[in-house]
């Protein structure tokens, strides 16, 4: 199995993310979902906060508070991976399935 590092991060209209990773496959993360019903991530409700995201020492965890062992919230790359990658596949086949629609 090849593990992906994260090479940039960037908060964009909350609560979501734009994840870049070293092979260049990038893609928004929405947090929604956790943020609402994971009490570790109620930090991530204060906006301002949530635009601190960081990218971890050579890329193995991108998140928040880095630094504060035992307080960090960081995330993996390689199931952030595969939830982009499974957000990409599923909007590739919700295009072509409308395309196909539209063209019947």
């Amino acid at each position: 199995m090849t593990h992906h590092r994260v090479s940039a991060v960037q908060a964009l209209d909350y609560p979501a993310l734009r994840v870049t990773f070293d092979d260049g496959l990038e893609g928004v993360l929405d947090l929604s979902d956790l943020i609402a019903e994971a009490p570790v991530f109620a930090p991530l409700k204060d906006e301002a906060y949530f635009r601190t995201v960081a990218v971890g020492e050579q890329g193995w965890t991108f998140g928040w508070n880095l630094d504060g062992e035992g307080k960090e919230i960081d995330f993996c790359p390689d199931a952030t991976r595969i939830r982009i990658e499974t957000q990409i596949v599923e909007d590739l086949a919700d295009r072509f399935e409308r395309k196909h629609i539209a063209a019947a």
